[in-house]
């Protein structure tokens, strides 16, 4: 039995071939994608959690619609709008969410340049190539933002417990004099 979590989740690429070289995924066809892409998230989430997916839910001529892939996938699904995604059965899809957990304020949205002006605290996205982990990490403090596609989270939903321990070690870790005093180069690496 699980005890109910919070989870966020976002650019599955569902069906979408052309991703696994684009985003240079570790698979070997769509299909092999697909059944990890599922199984990491049924086994993942259980049927009374909440996932804000920030979505890309899937892409290309062979993908299927929204409604076929959120059948196959555990919990309370909100669904936030990303760039691919279409939908006959939903009327409305949220473009962003903001929400509060831990005291802290959280911006769940799949492009951060759609984050509200004036937010002012973490923004969780997946856009704008965030596959390039160099670029994106997972975790950016001086933008304050968490990278929350597939690439940066093992492909797998990531739980706000965890969210909430990492933000709170990029914050700690920025915050100590020690961490921000010169680096000095050891002396081996000395000519």
């Amino acid at each position: 039995m699980c005890q109910s979590e919070v989870y966020v989740a976002a650019d599955l690429y569902l069906g979408y071939n052309n991703i696994i070289r684009r985003n240079n995924r570790p698979f070997m066809n769509v299909e092999e994608m697909n059944k990890l892409l599922l199984r990491n998230w049924n086994d993942t989430v259980c049927s009374d959690d909440i996932v804000y997916f920030l979505g890309d839910i899937s892409y290309g001529e062979s993908a299927k619609n929204i409604d076929y892939w959120l059948k196959r996938l555990s919990g309370n699904i909100v669904f936030i709008k990303g760039d691919y995604d279409f939908s006959d059965e939903m009327e409305f899809l949220l473009d962003y969410v903001n929400v509060d957990i831990g005291g802290r304020h959280f911006c769940l949205v799949h492009n951060p340049a759609d984050a509200p002006e004036d937010f002012d605290g973490w923004i969780i996205h997946a856009h704008n190539y965030s596959h390039d982990l160099q670029k994106h990490p997972f975790v950016d403090r001086e933008r304050k933002t968490i990278n929350i596609s597939m690439e940066a989270t093992e492909y797998r939903p990531v739980s706000f417990t965890e969210i909430e321990g990492v933000v709170s070690w990029a914050e700690s870790i920025y915050s100590r004099p020690d961490y921000l005093a010169t680096y000095e180069v050891p002396e081996i690496m000395q000519d």
